[in-house]
């Protein structure tokens, strides 16, 4: 199964119990770019889903992956 980049941070935000907003703020961009980013709506780059896993989430890609595909 492939991932995309909104189901790992939606995973993440929700392994950490942060609110789109609080992520939006740490990682610096508006709200609606989360939103949009999250939702699926607009395709969010590698390094700004490898970013936030790392200096917001700080929790790997690798074990995002592992509690999407039912490992954790």
């Amino acid at each position: 199964m492939a991932l995309r980049g909104f189901n790992i941070l939606r995973v993440g935000r929700t392994i950490r119990g942060l609110t789109q907003t609080e992520v939006a703020e740490i990682y610096g961009v508006s709200e609606r770019t989360y939103q949009r980013w999250e939702r699926g709506y607009v395709r969010v780059p590698f390094d700004d889903v490898s970013a936030i896993c790392d200096q917001v989430f700080r929790v790997g890609i690798e074990e995002i992956k592992a509690v999407i595909s039912g490992e954790e």
